[in-house]
């Protein structure tokens, strides 16, 4: 089986080396990689990078510069390329042990169209993380529900099969950040999944990724994509209600909660008050209850003043 192997990268030059001599390192015949690394406008020299590697590599490498326009249209960029019968990708800041597609894509067959591995985590040093806190749920089959209850991917762990991505469509590009949990939840709507439970994906955790940035931006984000998801997939809703509920709710206290602790009441109050009409909790009240008084205070103040 020939797989094509999806890297974007902006302004990673010196990471991405990594990341491709972990491609030329699979123990998988090297003639049945392909690489596509879709360069999204870097003014580095990831150009002159690729080059060298792909001189001294076995792998066939493809360099596709655009605009920059963000990861999703990279990869989609990718994907339009893309000429295997399974689809790999990898982040620039990431890297693979050698044995990742060798144990991946034999479980590729019939409705089985993601397989995903298990994980070690590193800080942008390359030190490992042992106590980092996102673990690595292992799910096989139908994974829908588990994966909107929890998302448990990272991509740079799949491999699909051509087909899926062919049947569900690519990222949505007009998404800031969250764009991988959309498109997956859309790929195990259709298709059942699958894992290699070793750690054969290590992945790099930085401070500066947008989401970290911008923890309301991805909370939004992902409210908005579990709201429109629902309502494409009236059936999965029914047949779930109880967990669906408990999984918005869930997430609109702990997007409150930060809300909260970053001193911004008001926006707490109005998550919390969301999250207690989806599903009542004695955690949500008592935080709505901090975020009244919270907010209480300064306009008492101001009062008082006046």
């Amino acid at each position: 089986m020939r797989v094509s192997v999806v890297i974007p990268t902006y302004n990673c030059a010196a990471r991405l080396v990594r990341a491709l001599e972990s491609v030329a390192a699979q123990t998988v015949p090297q003639e049945s990689i392909e690489l596509l690394v879709i360069d999204d406008g870097s003014s580095d020299d990831t150009a002159e990078r690729v080059a060298q590697f792909a001189a001294s590599s076995h792998c066939t490498t493809r360099y596709v510069r655009q605009d920059n326009a963000g990861p999703a249209a990279a990869r989609n960029h990718g994907l339009r390329l893309a000429q295997g019968e399974a689809i790999a990708f990898l982040d620039a800041d990431d890297w693979w042990e050698p044995d990742k597609l060798a144990q991946q894509l034999p479980l590729l067959n019939g409705d089985t169209a993601l397989v995903y591995c298990g994980n070690r985590f590193v800080d942008a040093n390359g030190a490992p993380l042992a106590n980092y806190e996102r673990e690595i749920a292992l799910h096989r089959g139908d994974i829908l529900l588990a994966l909107f209850c929890e998302f448990f991917l990272l991509t740079s762990a799949v491999v699909l099969s051509k087909a899926a991505v062919d049947a569900v469509g690519p990222f949505r590009a007009d998404l800031p950040v969250g764009e991988d949990y959309e498109f997956f939840l859309r790929i195990a709507a259709k298709f059942h999944a699958d894992c290699a439970p070793a750690p054969l994906l290590v992945r790099c955790v930085r401070p500066d990724s947008l989401s970290r940035r911008d923890y309301a931006l991805d909370a939004r984000v992902d409210l908005d994509t579990f709201r429109e998801f629902l309502a494409a997939h009236p059936d999965f809703a029914r047949a779930n209600a109880a967990a669906v509920r408990q999984r918005v709710a869930r997430y609109r206290y702990e997007f409150a909660y930060r809300l909260l602790a970053d001193g911004k009441p008001r926006a707490a109050i109005e998550q919390l008050t969301q999250s207690l009409r989806t599903r009542a909790s004695v955690a949500a009240v008592r935080t709505l209850c901090r975020a009244l008084l919270s907010a209480w205070r300064p306009a008492a103040a101001t009062r008082g003043n006046g």
